[in-house]
């Protein structure tokens, strides 16, 4: 089966392609970069981390957070499984202004076989 990448870019009159692994990618990055309600044709899909002020991040509880991202990656992305998430301390500059980011592993089915996945999104 064949993926497309993101962002959808036409080269010498295609869409490029990607991986199983990158399309997961891009479909746990989407996730994690929507707010919820931001699709008209459904409202549930993102995640509900923007709906917290950044503050909160730091102090609200982390396990509260964690499960509410791991929810919406198992109802949006079925083709990752068992799936764990962790928030992730990250060396503070401008392109990491917040200092966090959320690591997410889980397992995926290639032709059959079972992967791991394992990618780290930064927030903000």
């Amino acid at each position: 089966m064949e993926y497309l990448s993101l962002p959808l870019l036409i080269k010498k009159g295609y869409l490029d392609k990607a991986s199983l692994y990158d399309s997961i990618t891009y479909s746990v990055g989407l996730i994690l970069s929507s707010r919820l309600g931001v699709l008209p044709f459904d409202p549930e899909y993102g995640c509900d981390i923007w709906e917290k002020e950044f503050s909160d991040l730091y102090t609200a509880n982390k396990a509260d957070i964690r499960a509410s991202i791991r929810i919406a990656i198992d109802k949006f992305e079925k083709r990752l499984y068992n799936v764990s998430v962790t928030l992730v301390n990250v060396d503070t500059s401008h392109l990491h202004a917040l200092g966090v980011a959320v690591k997410v592993t889980g397992l995926f089915r290639d032709n059959g076989e079972e992967k791991k996945f394992e990618e780290t999104f930064t927030i903000g």
